[in-house]
């Protein structure tokens, strides 16, 4: 890597990890006014690819997705949300049909781990301990990421940052305990987690790809230069709530029925 990129893959870490403190510090001090409750929680769920290789197939060659989540209310509406998980994408031109790709013939597998800083928005009145009118709504996320990429086309691990946002939908099932089902998605700033670009050919092919550039290869696309990668979860979640203050009695909540 040359000094140039060096410095490029500087800045950009320590742009993300100023972004993810600010975020956290600045939903912090929210918190010494507001906070209303905290809940921590475990997800389970398939994570894929998009980008150079599959252009548009959802839930293209999933793989296990593993993490967990902490996260911060602010009444009955509002949550900041701090996330972790590990996963796995792929990718073959080998599984589509279209001559470009089968001529290409590229493929890889990388590693992944994510953290991320998300605001989460109840779109309905949601408290947390009612079991029965209160207990369910659709919710949005959005918010920023750093995304760690293991064993690239490269054998090189590199750093990029991302903008998650998605939707789902979740249940208080017993007072304390909360069941979620979610759909995301993830924008990178990069457009090499699957290994594939298409920088100037001349300058930066053997850098990008690990081969001198031969005179047959010098005239040939391989990627879309202006369209970074993605990659997406869905995801099923368990979390238990601690409420400050404690949650109300049940005789409370079938009160505000009515």
């Amino acid at each position: 890597m040359d000094k140039k990129n060096i410095r490029l893959y500087k800045l950009i870490k320590q742009m993300t990890v100023t972004s993810l403190l600010s975020f956290v510090f600045l939903f912090g001090a929210l918190s010494a006014k507001a906070q209303y409750g905290l809940e921590v929680g475990f997800n389970a769920g398939v994570s894929y690819y998009m980008g150079d290789i599959n252009y548009s197939r959802q839930f293209y060659h999933p793989r296990p997705n593993l993490g967990a989540s902490l996260k911060f209310h602010f009444g009955n509406r509002i949550i900041l949300r701090l996330g972790y998980f590990s996963s796995k994408l792929v990718g073959r031109d080998a599984d589509f049909k279209n001559v470009f790709q089968q001529v290409r013939n590229k493929e890889f597998g990388v590693s992944l781990n994510e953290i991320s800083a998300q605001a989460e928005i109840n779109f309905l009145p949601y408290i947390y301990g009612d079991v029965s009118r209160n207990s369910f709504t659709p919710y949005m996320q959005v918010g920023i990421a750093g995304t760690f990429i293991g064993k690239t086309a490269n054998d090189e691990d590199f750093f990029t940052m991302a903008i998650p946002f998605g939707f789902g939908f979740k249940k208080n099932i017993i007072p304390r305990l909360v069941l979620s089902i979610e759909w995301a998605f993830r924008w990178t700033l990069s457009d090499m987690v699957d290994g594939i670009s298409n920088e100037s050919i001349k300058k930066d092919y053997e850098l990008a790809y690990g081969q001198p550039l031969t005179e047959d290869i010098n005239m040939k696309q391989l990627g879309f230069r202006y369209t970074n990668d993605w990659y997406s979860v869905a995801l099923i979640g368990v979390s238990y709530t601690f409420k400050i203050g404690g949650l109300g009695c049940p005789a409370y909540y079938k009160k505000h029925q009515k």
